[in-house]
């Protein structure tokens, strides 16, 4: 059960930002980034933070982004990125995440939407 929650938690922290923040298409991945690295230091009280919810649905929408776009991708013959079965069972916590997202140069974040730079972290980490 504890094990279960830190990992909620955990999960929860890498997916929050202002909560005004929409989709993420509208969200800078910097930005994104700076807050995750924020509430990750809060630890369990990162689930209280009013943002944590937020981030959550953005990451979300990233994710389910990236995914469509390889999906697209895969069925013209030229995938994106590709995740190992056993990588995609497990999934990624929220210290994977901010991990992944701070394998970007900051530069790099600070360009691109949340959505776009999930997508090149992942290519980046499970190429083809």
């Amino acid at each position: 059960m504890r094990v279960s929650l830190v990992v909620l938690s955990v999960a929860g922290l890498a997916l929050a930002v202002p909560s005004h923040a929409g989709p993420s298409a509208d969200v800078n991945a910097q930005s994104f980034y700076s807050t995750a690295v924020e509430l990750k230091s809060k630890g369990m009280r990162a689930m209280f933070d009013g943002r944590t919810k937020t981030m959550q649905k953005q990451m979300k929408d990233a994710g389910l982004s990236a995914r469509a776009a390889n999906l697209a991708a895969t069925e013209s013959g030229s995938p994106l990125f590709c995740v190992p079965d056993a990588a995609r069972k497990k999934g990624l916590d929220a210290e994977q995440v901010i991990a992944i997202l701070g394998g970007l140069s900051q530069s790099t974040r600070s360009r691109l939407t949340l959505e776009a730079a999930w997508l090149e972290a992942l290519k980046r980490r499970y190429p083809c």
